[in-house]
């Protein structure tokens, strides 16, 4: 299958005529900002007008554009909630032109959203599987209690969670571990708040988002699934600026400003309503606290380095739950991030970056009285990336890099006999990657390239390549065919039951030496149709074949069978997604299809979270005057779970403090059925929200109010294994937050 599918991927190049490039032909690049605040416009339209020539800003708001023919030119800047802007001007032959722009915002009380020559510049793109979310993107979506990037992606076609108190998501069958989020570059290995609940990045810091659900070029890798690579603001360039914000769950501040050759953003959140984060957990005294906080720097000096900028940033977020009862065990989670980044554009038309990062993860638990077992995991991650991307003549790139990790991880365990077991695992992981676009052709794009695992933090692995090809061609106007094939690696994975719906505690560990790295291939194929200007539908088909996954060995009865084992998968499918916009209305529908399975001893089982229906639905009405309305309908059939069998009786001494008496003190243990053998019924959930935003003096104020579950829809989570009772859901909840900047 992936021959063939590389042969429709190669095919179209025999079809299409050799570009020759014009010799006499002009380069421009610049920076695209927000004239307000000075940030970067991210994935802004740069188009040569009466052309079909142009390019987007990446997350630097960086672009270039070659082979532009030379003379007077107008060059037009335009993105959805900017004023389009035309530039004239006199190219010379073979020289780079810089034209650094700064776009003007609309006024929130504007009506007209403007979509200009967005469909020029993705002609060709090699992006598959790539969604782009802008910060305007995250803010217009809905907030239900407290804001969050994790949930947002839950509104992708693909993406799936095991219940709506979970910001956990599982893409296109994959586990989560298999999953990426990356902080300006640098890996977060717990990126949720409270079980899983919110996500520990606060959305209110980010400037996009870029999501792969599969088929990610040869930049990125060590998962199976997809990344998440947010990037956050840089800070006002211009003024000092407050912002405060309180919701039910949580407040937060931050402060943004210039500084000398740069601009600073200082932000932090404390939750503090724990009666709200009951609501999620089904727990009446749950004493749950988190807390978040960032740090970004960014300077350039073009006197020091023309064409540079330096970014200094910091991160962190710590949960604890103190159950303040002797007889129960109380956890703590951390997160630390420390990174640097180098931003390069050379005098020839090399974009260069360079990320260091130091990324810390803690966890234990604490057992104080109760049966449960002391455990502590510690994990470090120290990386270095260098990307260069050069821009031929021809719009052709190339792209190479070199990515270093050394990584540690330390799983200190007692078991149930109390005796203590310490695993240190880790090592340096050095890759090479290259990538090749073929972006000469007018209705035709193709990205070449690999990894080159030269060392991998097992000692006993390395040597190998992942392939990675990705390819679009337009066939008309409105119609692009578009295909993906590659092979992506893991050799790190963390330890979860199956049964396991809210996991706190989920320890990172290398993959043994003596099993097999963990490998996924990806095949996808899709359309895309672009009838009118406003509307865009897009339909993938995928297959993933899923190796060597890291499992308990259930069936361990003596001293020298393995503790962990491997199995294989697989998951296909099909996706589409409808984007709709119009001037006040905007509409968002995903739709999936998909089957996920394992296999364990020659029996297949459907994981825990196989969906094999979901539609998701966002409904937007801007009439002006700051007023925003929305409505979102989620819809997906039944996920699997393990029957309880019955129950045995366990002597226990949890209630030792209590009772005072143990003899004769027994509890109920459940017994389990086949696994995943049932399946719960439907879910479906209705919220809606309204915002308004308006200017008091110097203040600017957002009132945001919201819904969850609108009409109340009791949707199964799970059956409590102690007493078999079912566990629903989110019920009707209200909530409201404010925000003010100053």
């Amino acid at each position: 299958m992936r021959y063939l599918l590389l042969l429709l991927l190669l095919l179209p190049i025999s079809l299409l005529p050799q570009a020759t490039p014009d010799p006499q032909t002009a380069t421009i690049r610049g920076f695209v900002n927000d004239s307000t605040n000075g940030e970067p416009v991210i994935y802004a339209n740069v188009i040569v007008k009466g052309t079909k020539i142009g390019a987007s800003t990446n997350t630097s708001g960086y672009y270039i554009i070659t082979a532009v023919p030379p003379g007077k030119q107008t060059i037009i800047f335009s993105m959805i909630g900017y004023q389009p802007l035309e530039v004239e001007v006199v190219l010379p032959d073979n020289k780079i032109t810089q034209i650094d722009v700064k776009l003007v915002p609309t006024s929130y009380t504007t009506q007209t959203l403007t979509i200009f020559g967005e469909k020029s510049v993705e002609e060709n793109a090699t992006d598959i599987g790539l969604e782009k979310i802008t910060a305007q993107e995250i803010k217009n979506l809905p907030k239900g209690v407290e804001a969050d990037i994790l949930r947002t992606l839950q509104y992708s076609s693909g993406v799936s969670t095991t219940g709506d108190v979970t910001a956990r998501y599982f893409v296109r069958g994959s586990d989560n571990e298999q999953n990426v989020v990356l902080l300006n570059g640098a890996t977060i290995y717990n990126p949720f708040h409270a079980l899983g609940i919110f996500s520990v990045v606060d959305p209110e810091i980010a400037s996009a988002l870029e999501f792969y659900k599969g088929g990610f070029s040869a930049q990125y890798g060590g998962r199976l699934s997809s990344v998440l690579d947010i990037i956050t603001k840089d800070g006002n360039k211009n003024r000092f600026t407050t912002t405060l914000n309180g919701s039910l769950l949580a407040a937060k501040a931050s402060i943004e400003g210039p500084i000398p050759g740069g601009s600073f953003m200082l932000t932090g959140r404390k939750s503090y309503m724990t009666e709200t984060l009951n609501k999620f957990m089904n727990n009446k005294t749950s004493p749950f606290d988190f807390y978040d906080y960032s740090l970004k720097v960014n300077y350039s000096n073009p006197e020091i380095l023309e064409n540079s900028k330096f970014v200094f940033h910091l991160f962190g977020s710590q949960d604890d739950l103190k159950n303040n009862n002797p007889t129960k065990e109380d956890y703590s989670l951390r997160n630390n991030v420390v990174g640097l980044n180098w931003y390069q554009v050379w005098a020839a038309p090399i974009f260069s970056e360079m990320t260091f990062s130091f990324s810390t993860f803690d966890a234990a638990i604490t057992p104080n009285f109760s049966t449960a077992k002391e455990r502590k995991n510690k994990v470090t991650d120290f990386s270095s990336k260098w990307n260069f991307t050069y821009i031929f003549d021809t719009r052709d790139e190339l792209g190479v890099g070199l990515q270093t990790t050394i990584f540690n991880s330390n799983l200190n365990q007692q078991n149930l006999r109390g005796t203590r077991t310490e695993i240190e695992s880790g090592g340096v992981s050095m890759n090479i990657f290259f990538k090749y676009k073929f972006m000469r052709f007018e209705n035709f794009g193709l990205d070449i390239g690999g990894r080159l695992n030269m060392t991998t933090i097992s000692k006993n692995r390395g040597g190998f390549i992942e392939p990675r090809i990705s390819s679009t061609y337009k066939l008309t106007d409105w119609l692009t065919l578009k295909a993906a094939f590659g092979k992506y690696s893991q050799e790190i994975t963390t330890l979860v039951d199956e049964n396991d719906l809210l996991s706190i505690f989920e320890p990172w560990i290398v993959v043994p030496d003596y099993l097999a790295t963990q490998e996924a291939y990806h095949y996808i194929f899709g359309v895309k149709l672009t009838p009118v200007n406003n509307i865009v539908l897009e339909l993938e088909g995928y297959y993933k074949d899923i190796r060597n996954l890291t499992d308990f060995n259930d069936m361990k009865f003596t001293a020298n069978d393995p503790d962990l084992i491997q199995l294989n998968g697989e998951s296909y499918g099909f996706e589409a997604d409808l984007l709709w916009q119009s001037d006040m209305l905007y509409l968002k529908a995903g739709y999936s299809l998909g089957w996920a399975y394992k296999f364990r001893d020659g029996v297949r089982f459907a994981p825990r979270y196989d969906t094999r229906h979901s539609l998701s639905t966002i409904f937007g009405f801007t009439p002006g005057g700051g007023w925003n309305f929305y409505v979102t309908w989620n819809f997906s059939t039944g996920k699997p779970y393990t029957p309880l069998g019955g129950y045995i009786d366990r002597f226990s001494i949890d209630d030792f403090w209590k009772q005072w008496l143990v003899l004769g003190n027994y509890n109920p243990k459940a017994l389990y059925g086949a696994v995943n053998s049932e399946r719960f019924p439907v879910y479906h959930r209705m919220d809606i929200g309204v915002s308004k935003t308006l200017v008091i003096y110097f203040m600017t104020c957002t009132l945001d109010f919201s819904i969850i579950n609108v009409y109340d829809r009791r949707n199964i989570f799970y059956f409590d294994d102690k007493t078999g009772e079912r566990v629903d859901m989110l019920p009707f909840l209200p909530s409201v937050s404010l925000k003010v900047q100053i």
